[in-house]
């Protein structure tokens, strides 16, 4: 099925704006999370003396918040690199290259916070759950958007019928 060029930009526009909003929803879930955890101090006695120890928030909430502000950063490359720089192959690698990374952290950080989820981290009782495992759905679904945008993106640097710029300066020309 022929898509033409203007329906692709839609379709990439729309993914890119959904993208944003659930990267917004698990900022605010996973801040809240975050926020709601509070730090706790635990008296450790071992063979070697007696401590407190400290355990504050889980890295990977940490982690999943990071994700969530990247994809910020790479909503804006995208729609900036797909306006001014279109023509330039380099570009389209680095395009490549940034959706990878992307890939490949949403799916990092929305299992390692799954992981949690079934720990004594978040037990039932306490508030940060239910919105963690919505942070954690969310984080599955912006991972199967990055998918999508992924393909398409690797789709359109190496399918394209763009051919890298050719010099202009004549093969006889005095250096």
């Amino acid at each position: 099925m022929a898509v033409n060029r203007a329906e692709k930009k839609t379709l990439d526009y729309a993914l890119r704006a959904l993208q944003l909003i659930f990267a917004i929803i698990v900022m605010g879930t996973d801040g809240y999370a975050i926020h709601v955890f509070r730090g706790h101090t635990v008296y450790e006695h071992s063979w070697f003396g007696n401590f407190y120890d400290y355990y504050g928030v889980p890295d990977a909430w940490g982690f999943l918040m990071f994700c969530a502000a990247w994809t910020v950063l790479i909503v804006i490359f995208h729609l900036i690199a797909g306006i001014s720089f279109a023509d330039r192959v380099l570009i389209g690698y680095i395009r490549v290259a940034v959706e990878a990374v992307a890939v490949l952290s949403w799916l990092a950080g929305f299992i390692a916070v799954a992981v949690q989820i079934s720990t004594d981290t978040c037990s039932a009782g306490k508030n940060s759950c239910g919105t963690l495992k919505a942070a954690t759905i969310f984080g599955a679904f912006e991972w199967l958007l990055f998918m999508v945008t992924a393909a398409l993106t690797v789709m359109l640097v190496f399918n394209s019928s763009h051919k890298p710029r050719i010099s202009t300066t004549r093969p006889d020309a005095a250096v």
